[in-house]
């Protein structure tokens, strides 16, 4: 509703809140980085195919997520992280991820990892009826299967992907896009990436 004029924070007021915010906001997205950072090492995974190594598959499915819901951080972020469990706990790297970023994460960000196994057996047309029913009647399944249908395209054998690695956009790229949108949502100025949009990559 209308607020007088009188009651609203001064720009001195926001600048202040924005600053004290800023750290937390910066440290978590931090701590989401190097998570990601180390799927570097990991190659050769069922999850994530032979076309690329881990970081590039993870960079792989941000940028077709991206494409689709550019201003979904959660989605977004999830895209990053649903498979940088592989670095810590090949046997569990849902829960290995989530337990090693915790509150980095927010629930639906952490929604979005768990139900990725239902997700791609949606998509591979191997989930069970209920299961079905369960996850096709959450608010995001239209999200969460985009991230799915993203990682698999991201681990097709299709050598010709595999031209396009030299030209993956960075991980650092794909952080500033994230900082960009959670400065965006704690009332920053917001920032129109346009032509800088992360490219697809793995040749997708």
């Amino acid at each position: 509703g209308w607020v007088p004029e009188e009651e609203l924070p001064s720009n001195a007021e926001i600048r202040q809140a924005l600053a004290a915010a800023g750290p937390a906001a910066n440290e978590r997205i931090d701590r989401i980085a190097e998570s990601v950072r180390l799927l570097a090492s990991v190659r050769s995974h069922p999850a994530i195919g032979s076309a690329c190594d881990g970081l590039e598959h993870a960079l792989a499915i941000f940028a077709a997520v991206s494409a689709e819901h550019p201003y979904d951080e959660e989605l977004l972020t999830a895209a990053l992280v649903v498979h940088a469990g592989l670095a810590i706990d090949r046997s569990n790297p849902a829960q290995a991820i989530l337990a090693a970023l915790g509150e980095s994460l927010t629930p639906r960000t952490a929604w979005f990892v768990e139900s990725m196994p239902l997700a791609e057996a949606h998509v591979a047309g191997t989930i069970g009826q209920r299961a079905r029913q369960r996850l096709s009647g959450h608010p995001d399944f239209e999200q969460v299967i985009a991230l799915a249908e993203a990682s698999r395209r991201a681990a097709s054998p299709d050598a010709s992907r595999q031209a396009a690695a030299s030209a993956t956009m960075s991980l650092d790229e794909a952080i500033a896009t994230l900082r960009a949108l959670d400065a965006e949502d704690a009332g920053g100025e917001a920032t129109d990436l346009g032509d800088d949009a992360p490219p697809d990559t793995c040749g997708w």
